[in-house]
């Protein structure tokens, strides 16, 4: 029986969120950066007796492209972030579904309590990229975002600190404290101004902050002094990152992931790596 990621339609990022975050990419030029010069010594030129030459202002054509399958779909790299780096564990993933969860799946992290049992799926799609889906997990998905649309309900990380955004019937817009307790439910909403405005750090010095915008201060040590900035859109808000540790989205419909993207599932961040021609 086919799979139903094949019967579904496929998202599309924009239909959720604006782009991705590039920040991923660093972790691919680590990587690279690690290789360099630790293979063997180049072989020498063969002796024509004559040095080859290319015409000024032309340039030098490559022999051939590296060769790559062309019969099999791409493999791709799960980066498993270890805790505050930019490195850590590597599963290419060779089949078409991987399971992120506490106790089974492919990636299994025991001692993350906010990771569910079964928490996300990984599928292979066939015109290629990746479908990341949340199983249903108490915690969540998030993806990691240059830029996302602000409809209500929609929930956001900010450093260490997860809210939920919300329009009252009389239009007033909000930024509500979700967590794991009664008291971070129990926290006052921050009310915001009228659009342009920023988010940032409640105990940021005044010279780090932007004097020409209202900032809502988050007090969270996670939080970059100017963190993400709202601005209005044709018909709706949009939020934008501006922070070291990005704006995060929680997923609530599978995502399609077709380059470098960053999620989150319970308190673990992974890096998804499509080797695709272009990588």
């Amino acid at each position: 029986m086919d799979s139903p990621v094949r019967n579904e339609p496929l998202p599309t990022a924009g239909a959720f969120f604006e782009s991705f975050d590039g920040w991923a990419q660093l972790l691919k030029a680590h990587a690279l950066g690690a290789t360099e010069g630790a293979g063997a010594e180049p072989l020498p030129a063969e002796d024509s007796g004559a040095a080859e030459t290319v015409p000024p202002g032309e340039p030098e054509a490559a022999e051939a492209l590296p060769w790559r399958p062309g019969r099999r779909a791409a493999m791709a790299l799960l980066h498993v972030v270890d805790d505050g780096r930019d490195s850590g564990e590597t599963i290419r993933l060779r089949d078409d579904t991987l399971i992120i969860g506490r106790v089974t799946g492919g990636v299994k992290i025991p001692h993350d309590a906010f990771l569910g049992r079964h928490h996300a799926r990984l599928d292979r799609l066939p015109g290629g990229g990746w479908l990341l889906t949340d199983l249903g997990s108490s915690d969540g998905t998030w993806v990691r975002v240059m830029t996302a649309k602000l409809r209500p309900g929609t929930h956001l990380q900010i450093g260490g600190t997860r809210l939920v955004f919300r329009r009252g019937d009389d239009g007033a817009a909000a930024f509500a404290p979700v967590g794991h307790s009664a008291a971070a439910d129990a926290a006052p909403s921050f009310p915001c101004p009228p659009a342009p405005f920023l988010l940032g750090r409640a105990d940021a010095l005044p010279a780090d902050a932007d004097p020409g915008l209202p900032t809502l201060l988050l007090d969270d040590p996670f939080v970059s002094p100017v963190h993400a900035e709202v601005v209005a859109g044709r018909s709706t808000w949009r939020i934008v990152n501006r922070g070291l540790n990005g704006l995060w989205v929680r997923i609530d419909a599978p995502v399609r992931l077709d380059t470098v993207a960053q999620f989150q599932c319970g308190d673990q961040r992974f890096v998804l790596e499509p080797l695709t021609a272009n990588s």
